[in-house]
């Protein structure tokens, strides 16, 4: 190869066919890890939104605790009066949708895991209804019946940790949380699978029934999970 040749090969570049084969496969790993980055980017946001609702619930019971112990709390009044009366005053309310339908602390269509879709809580008017000063929606309801002689479940909490806003799916921005009978708590749903007459105790739910549970379309057990699993979404 004499000189010129050596030159002219050096000044060679790309073909456009080489370009665009550079290109496509720049694109397809693009769109492959871009959309996992954004997924995983919204998964750390709901779960320290999810983290701030836990802490919401937690100071929500000691300081009402020095009004009047949540086992003095009397679970069989009316919802709405429940709330006003040991929860509410205890909360940074920003929205107070109360019982009313179609308030807008909710939105009106939320799925689980597999497509189903949920209570439209924001037109349901078995729920108080309220949002917090940082933007976590919550719908309370009390069960009636609820007493330390037959322990159950006594409140329900339903928890969208960015409000109305999107994907209002179970296990993402969206769960469950309880008070229990002889628990002076709000723990996460599916916490305690059964009450031990003999011993007065709630006996804890196996770390595996609830992760099986979430993953296999009860989106009420992700937030135990979640908690079992470091504070990570790890499906």
């Amino acid at each position: 190869m004499n000189r010129n040749e050596v030159l002219k090969s050096r000044k060679r570049g790309f073909t456009l066919v080489e370009m665009l084969i550079v290109l496509g496969i720049i694109g397809v790993i693009a769109a492959v890890t871009i959309p996992l980055v954004i997924s995983k980017a919204n998964d750390t946001k709901f779960v320290s939104a999810l983290q701030k609702a836990s802490n919401t619930f937690s100071n929500v019971v000691n300081t009402s605790q020095v009004d009047v112990k949540m086992e003095s709390w009397e679970f069989n009044f009316p919802t709405e009066q429940l709330v006003k009366t040991y929860i509410a005053p205890y909360l940074n309310i920003a929205k107070d949708c109360g019982m009313e339908t179609g308030g807008g602390c909710f939105a009106n269509t939320y799925t689980f895991k597999d497509g189903t879709e949920d209570v439209d809580y924001d037109n349901s008017s078995d729920y108080y209804k309220l949002t917090t000063g940082d933007g976590i929606a919550m719908a309370i309801k009390g069960i009636q019946g609820c007493t330390g002689q037959n322990p159950s479940v006594c409140i329900e909490y339903v928890v969208d940790v960015n409000g109305p806003e999107p994907p209002n799916k179970w296990g993402k921005d969206v769960h469950a949380f309880q008070t229990l009978a002889n628990l002076n708590a709000v723990v996460p749903y599916g916490t305690f699978k059964s009450y031990d007459e003999s011993t007065k105790q709630w006996l804890f739910e196996e770390n595996e029934t609830a992760s099986t549970n979430c993953l296999e379309g009860d989106g009420k057990y992700c937030t135990l999970k979640i908690i079992n699993d470091g504070w990570e979404i790890k499906y």
